[in-house]
């Protein structure tokens, strides 16, 4: 019984710090001080760290030998090689889809959207967090986009670099200005491009879609690094 109840609560505290990098309140780079996060979340030491050991074992949260836990870097290069290589496959896998999808695709694609617009994107309570749900939502929609290419190793690949992407997604709200997108807009102007299979504008919007991430989280790597020349 004390086990599962650890367990239980290794796994809350494990979200409650993934909830708050995702967020933007621990920031890139943050060195994780371990006694701070146990006083805040009023949990033990030892909590405190299988919790990090366990957000270590995906992309969130990094071990640096000799120094702790920290939260992964924004990394420039890896961002921009991201970017690039999803503009490749999903551009791809979207064209395919407007040749190669069917009624059945068709259903899919608005069912996921239906879903998508009518899920709040932000916590009420919290500006800066976005919701599981909406998180959840968004990821199908644009899973049901690409699923009518027919392509099994295309969906492993453009999967496998959406999740790639999802820490730099949630970032470019929590840290970045994103308040000009409108970002129901834009993924009503895929819908619209997939169910008219208009299969140039679907390569556009999607492209300006992926892009428009990387562009807000780039400018804010150029004011943080202004403001630490300016320090």
């Amino acid at each position: 019984m004390e086990q599962k109840v650890s367990r239980t609560l290794n796994g809350e505290v494990s979200n409650k710090v993934r909830s708050d990098i995702l967020a933007g309140y621990l920031r890139p780079g943050t060195r994780l001080q371990p006694a701070e996060l146990a006083h805040k979340y009023s949990v033990s030491l030892t909590v405190v760290r299988e919790a990090l050991a366990r957000l270590a074992e995906g992309e969130l949260v990094e071990w640096v030998p000799q120094t702790g836990f920290r939260v992964a870097s924004l990394s420039l290069d890896d961002l921009s090689d991201l970017t690039d290589v999803r503009l490749d496959i999903e551009t791809l896998a979207v064209r395919y889809a407007v040749q190669r999808g069917d009624l059945a695709w068709e259903a899919q694609v608005l069912a996921a959207h239906h879903t998508l617009d009518r899920t709040p994107q932000f916590d009420p309570s919290d500006s800066h967090r976005v919701t599981e749900e909406w998180a959840k939502a968004h990821a199908d929609f644009h899973r049901a986009c690409l699923e009518g290419c027919n392509s099994k190793r295309l969906m492993e690949i453009s999967s496998q670099l959406r999740d790639g992407a999802e820490l730099y997604r949630r970032w470019s709200h929590s840290l970045g200005d994103d308040s000009s997108r409108d970002v129901p807009g834009e993924h009503r102007a895929l819908l619209r491009a997939l169910m008219d299979r208009d299969e140039v504008a679907a390569v556009e919007v999607l492209r300006q879609h992926i892009s428009l991430t990387t562009d807000v989280l780039l400018e804010y790597l150029q004011l943080e690094s202004g403001r630490a020349t300016a320090n």
